[in-house]
């Protein structure tokens, strides 16, 4: 089964977590303990519980055995010798209890302590404990000691000669040693994996999107009135979901029911979603649905068959985004390991009907689980501890066909997006492409449980184009871009002008979409749309040319010009009367305009900023003003018809201070020359 369903062992449960570096074990239940005299007892007891799979509480009677221990000979010791046991001419409890620690760590995953046993119990009989190599070597890769995982699984392979489960799974764990070299060989990642930080003693795993801006994961949550710890769904609005504020989405629920692991249909208004019940260590689930009302969620139901069935397991499920079919994991008959992926179709009504599995390509003799799938590339991802990978489970895709159950060989997404521990419900949060964003829950950073991660691919767009007019194709200078993202709300992501030849360029990070809004004095605005597909790493586009259209220029309209009306001819520098390259364009436009309508008269009226006494900036707004006219002069206007005017600081577009403060992006504007037309006739 899943190892998701190992941290929630039942009414009497531990929690490991990991704070400033230090494990600290929660006992979330009391445990009625023997005398500290008692010895034998804390064994006793101790095997007991590890054999009804209660590894947490077992693991707590072991370490008092351990430390009540009394350090004399075993043949002094009453207890030393109890009895006789394959492969152990005289039962030694120390060595007993050390190698029950050892696996019962290993069972709740906290590979940390259990590679501390297991390296205490490499020094015990090989006859007696011959897995313990294999397990020893296992927690080092688990633990990130790959050179001594490696030594400790070949010298295991070396010497094991019995054909079981382990000679396979240590044949396994080299080709994953293989694999995790070669990765580490990768000169860049190409991804960012971040740990999302949750509040203390909080976790949260398998997110899923309930509704745009609102997201669902799976957390432990405490059953004070039954003294019980038990999964719950909880939903949140946007960033809230990765910092604990969740509310708890109610279900009808019952004393040691887990609720988790939820999916919804596009439009939100249908759930399903895994619930599971832990008996004895044993665990039974299956995939239930509910309907949302104006009131909250229906009683939830479970799945009649095909997709929930008699003596298996069913859970994990995922709707499809087109809501055509269920993808879920099960151990159900058919099977081609222990779980594997299989998938509904669906009808209208979300009603499932022929149940298929995904076939030997994606699944393996181990388990499969947390299927997901991205419709535009057509991509089935899904997690397996059978696929050759980094260790535990791993996150893999593969293309292929539903309909015809037809799929390519499986793709391990590689590090940093896989670890040594467990990777599992990897979603992709950019419908366009892949593996740009996304989430994945991993135990990486903890001992024990899974947590959120957010996945962004190192990808980098760089994006080109120019801005013309529309009716002479000639590059317009100085239009105003804005780029904005329209997944979020047009967030702007940058703005800037376009250059003297009408040309723009500027860098994108991880963005599939954009939207560009050209603006320019004179000319009516224009707003286009991008979509970007990649595969991964840096890509270069080329947009379409945008064009722009003169909001007034024909000769029939040019009686209705306000001539109280004006619009900016040139911007200067602080205290400078030289023209920019930025200013051209204008200057050239006005002067073709005045060519095509040669009655037109222009006044000229030269501005500057605050700074300086009147009759500086007069001066100054003279000298901005005469250079206007000497260019237009040399393009062929007559002089006599441009009226030249010194306005000086008399006119601001803009308050220079707000607050009392300088707004410096106020004075930039204010220092210019604007020309009105003064006669058309």
């Amino acid at each position: 089964m899943h190892n998701n369903f190992k941290y929630l062992a039942g009414r009497k449960m531990f929690l490991l977590l990991r704070s400033a570096g230090t494990i600290i074990i929660f006992l979330l239940c009391a445990l009625v303990a023997p005398a500290q005299t008692d010895q034998p007892g804390y064994y006793t007891k101790g095997e007991e519980l590890f054999k009804q799979k209660r590894y947490y509480e077992a693991i707590q009677y072991f370490e008092k055995y351990l430390g009540t221990e009394i350090k004399i000979t075993p043949r002094s010791q009453p207890f030393a010798v109890k009895k006789k046991a394959p492969g152990k001419s005289n039962l030694n409890i120390h060595n007993e209890v050390v190698y029950r620690l050892a696996e019962s760590y290993r069972l709740v995953n906290n590979y940390t302590l259990a590679e501390k046993w297991y390296k205490e119990a490499m020094s015990f009989s090989g006859s007696a404990y011959p897995a313990c190599p294999y397990w020893y070597g296992v927690s080092l890769r688990a633990n990130q000691k790959y050179e001594e995982a490696f030594n400790a699984i070949t010298t295991f392979r070396e010497s094991y000669t019995r054909m079981d489960e382990l000679l396979v799974g240590a044949d396994k764990e080299l080709e994953n040693l293989k694999f995790i070299r070669e990765q580490s060989l990768k000169e860049r990642d190409g991804f960012f994996v971040t740990r999302k930080q949750m509040p203390p003693n909080t976790s949260a795993y398998a997110l899923s999107a309930s509704q745009p801006g609102n997201t669902v994961y799976t957390a432990v949550h405490e059953d004070k009135k039954n003294d019980l710890f038990v999964a719950r769904l909880y939903e949140a609005a946007g960033e809230d979901a990765i910092t604990g504020k969740g509310k708890i989405i109610k279900t009808d629920e019952a004393p040691g029911i887990h609720n988790g692991l939820a999916t919804f249909s596009k439009e939100g208004k249908k759930m399903f979603f895994t619930r599971w019940m832990v008996n004895n260590g044993t665990t039974t689930s299956a995939i239930y649905s509910s309907d949302k009302t104006d009131t909250g969620w229906t009683k939830p139901v479970p799945l009649p068959e095909p997709v929930n069935m008699d003596g298996s397991n069913s859970t994990q499920p995922f709707i499809t985004t087109d809501g055509k079919y269920l993808l879920f994991s099960s151990n159900r008959e058919g099977s081609v390991g222990k779980y594997d992926i299989w998938y509904a179709a669906l009808d209208s009504n979300f009603n499932a009907l022929l149940v298929t599995n995904a076939g030997n390509i994606v699944n393996t003799a181990g388990d499969e689980a947390a299927p997901s799938y991205h419709q535009t590339s057509r991509t089935l991802l899904f997690s397996s501890n059978g696929h050759v990978g980094m260790g535990g489970y791993d996150i893999f895709s593969v293309k292929g066909d539903f309909r015809l159950s037809n799929w390519d060989k499986p793709v391990n997404a590689g590090k940093p997006v896989n670890s040594s521990k467990d990777d599992l419900y990897f979603i992709s949060t950019d419908e366009d492409n892949l593996w740009n964003t996304g989430w994945l829950s991993s135990d990486r950073a903890t001992d024990c449980c899974l947590e959120l991660f957010s996945v962004r691919q190192d990808n980098a767009q760089y994006v080109s184009g120019s801005v013309t007019d529309c009716s002479s194709n000639q590059p317009l200078a100085g239009v105003a871009l804005t780029i904005k993202d329209p997944k979020h709300a047009g967030k702007v992501l940058l703005k800037q002008q376009t250059n003297r030849d009408g040309s723009y360029s500027f860098e994108l990070k991880n963005s599939s979409r954009f939207e560009i809004t050209a603006e320019k004095e004179g000319y009516h605005p224009a707003n286009e749309s991008y979509k970007v597909y990649f595969e991964a790493g840096t890509d270069t586009i080329s947009n379409n040319n945008i064009c722009l259209s003169l909001v007034t220029q024909s000769a029939t309209e040019r009686e209705g010009f306000d001539l109280s009306e004006s619009a900016t001819l040139a911007k200067f520098s602080f205290n400078q009367s030289a023209l920019g390259n930025a200013s051209f364009y204008e200057l050239d436009s006005l002067a073709a305009f005045m060519h095509k309508f040669n009655a037109v008269v222009i006044e000229v009226g030269g501005y500057t900023d605050g700074k300086g006494s009147a009759a500086y900036n007069i001066k100054l707004a003279q000298k901005r003003v005469d250079a206007c006219i000497r260019y237009l002069v040399k393009k062929g206007i007559s002089k006599d018809r441009l009226a030249g005017k010194a306005y000086g600081e008399c006119c601001p577009l803009e308050p220079e201070k707000i607050n009392g403060k300088d707004n410096p992006a106020a004075r930039e504007k204010n220092r210019r020359v604007e020309y009105r037309v003064v006669r058309s006739e």
